[in-house]
């Protein structure tokens, strides 16, 4: 059966993953590509403010396969299958086997878990990674083997050099530890010591990048409270969206008030389900009940100080997730409940993975169209231009033919009197210009760039919305 669920995961995460690069992928994809390993690894991360195993990996892979868009996510969806079979794994030593199949069926055909186990970064591989540490963990209190202590150390390690959120399991263990010491012999208790005291040396030397990481981000936050918004800061609507993302993915609807009430009735499910799960709780499956929350909680706390509370870099608890819906689906011994709570909780994951694979709008911002589109209207004396000091990484990844591109302003935010100048430079001896919309909300909010191109004598003639790309405006002077 495991084998079975494994394989229809598979098929689930190959469907629709050549959707076109978003901006992060592609910024990644870029940079993997042209860069050597050194400055990958200590200059690009500086920016990325990830700790750098994801980008070694894809580079690797890149230089074997290329960088086409399925090329790119395959990693990421063999990270994501491999994450169903820990999955399994964890909550057959925590429960049985009924319970880990019914686990495994869940994160399998998971809509976030799909979602992101079809994009190239790195959120896949820290899924992965932390449950294999944390099935080591369970398997250390089960049973004081050397094999289990050089998996738990090892998976923590590449965990830690993965993803910054995932930091936040060594304090959450540990509370655990210490929480249920009287139930773990003491032998195993205290080799955590040596095995913490080895997992911060192999940690230790990234930990000096790290520091810089952490100035270049506040100093980008403080620069732009809008861009700090976006990527992540706490409150209570972001608390509630990660409950809801992590239930049906990606998909929402624009009015919050039906949003919510469409919810609702899953809300009720999952509330049910979380109350069920208590009754077969004990000291060892309590380790779930710390990896689910004890990070949500832990991460809101920081993005008070460093933008970072936002649902999908939370995708590493996902595991713990669904371990406790199929805790409480088959926690009664009666066959048909268990078959009736199954087929809700896979209604939801196929309803919500269904939409997201058939709607264009949940998908990834669609810059492969956009690009081709601008490429197909070009004249001699076309320029692209863009709303921020650079053009966009995506943009790049397509433009193959090398068209006349450029950020229209002088910084991350425009300054008009800069701009306007930028804008007449880049301009001049142009017959036509298309804009990219995209970010300017952030970066331009008061439309300075359309301001001052109306301003130079051009005409925005037509515009086309791409989906999470925005509209692009053709000017024509």
């Amino acid at each position: 059966m495991i084998i079975v669920i494994l394989i229809a995961s598979a098929i689930l995460r190959l469907v629709s993953i050549n959707q076109s690069l978003w901006l992060d992928e592609a910024i990644n994809i870029n940079n993997a590509t042209s860069l050597d390993f050194k400055t990958l690894i200590l200059n690009y991360s500086l920016g990325d403010f990830h700790p750098p195993l994801y980008h070694v990996v894809i580079k690797s892979w890149i230089l074997l396969f290329g960088n086409s868009e399925i090329a790119v996510r395959i990693p990421s969806v063999i990270f994501g299958v491999i994450t169903v079979y820990f999955t399994y794994q964890i909550a057959k030593k925590l429960f049985e086997e009924k319970t880990a199949l019914i686990a495994a069926t869940l994160i399998g055909t998971a809509p976030l878990s799909i979602y992101y186990s079809q994009e190239a970064r790195m959120y896949s591989l820290a899924a992965m990674l932390t449950a294999m540490s944390v099935y080591f963990l369970i398997s250390l209190l089960k049973k004081d083997k050397l094999i289990y202590w050089i998996g738990f150390i090892l998976s923590t390690v590449l965990m830690l050099y993965t993803d910054y959120l995932p930091y936040i399991m060594l304090p959450i263990l540990i509370i655990y530890l210490f929480q249920n010491r009287k139930t773990i012999s003491k032998h195993t208790l205290f080799t955590f010591i040596p095995a913490y005291v080895a997992i911060a040396i192999l940690i230790s030397p990234w930990l000096f990048v790290f520091q810089k990481q952490i100035k270049v981000g506040l100093s980008a936050a403080a620069a732009s409270p809008a861009w700090a918004q976006v990527v992540g800061k706490p409150d209570l609507k972001s608390l509630t969206v990660t409950f809801v993302k992590f239930t049906i993915g990606r998909i929402s609807i624009d009015n919050d008030l039906t949003y919510a009430l469409v919810f609702a009735p899953i809300a009720v499910f999952l509330v049910f389900l979380f109350i069920f799960s208590f009754f077969r709780m004990s000291c060892h499956r309590a380790v779930v009940w710390y990896w689910f929350i004890g990070p949500i909680l832990i991460g809101y706390l920081i993005g008070y100080i460093v933008p970072v509370f936002a649902y999908f870099r939370f995708l590493y608890i996902l595991p713990a997730f669904y371990i406790i819906w199929a805790s409480a689906i088959n926690t009664i011994n009666w066959t048909p409940m268990t078959r009736a709570l199954l087929t809700i909780a896979l209604a939801i994951n196929l309803v919500s993975s269904i939409i997201y694979f058939s709607s264009p709008k949940f998908q990834r911002e669609n810059w492969r169209d956009a690009t081709k589109y601008v490429q197909e209207n070009l004249t001699p004396k076309t320029i692209i231009l863009f709303e921020s000091n650079f053009t966009t990484g995506p943009f790049d990844y397509y433009n193959k033919t090398n068209i006349p591109a450029a950020g229209a302003l002088n910084d991350f935010t425009a300054a008009p009197v800069e701009v306007k100048q930028k804008v007449a430079d880049l301009t001049k001896d142009k017959d036509k210009v298309f804009l990219f919309q995209y970010l300017s909300q952030i970066t331009d909010p008061q439309g300075i760039v359309f301001e001052d191109l109306t301003n130079l004598g051009f005409n925005n003639t037509s515009t086309k919305d791409f989906s999470g790309v925005g509209f692009v405006y053709e000017f024509r002077r």
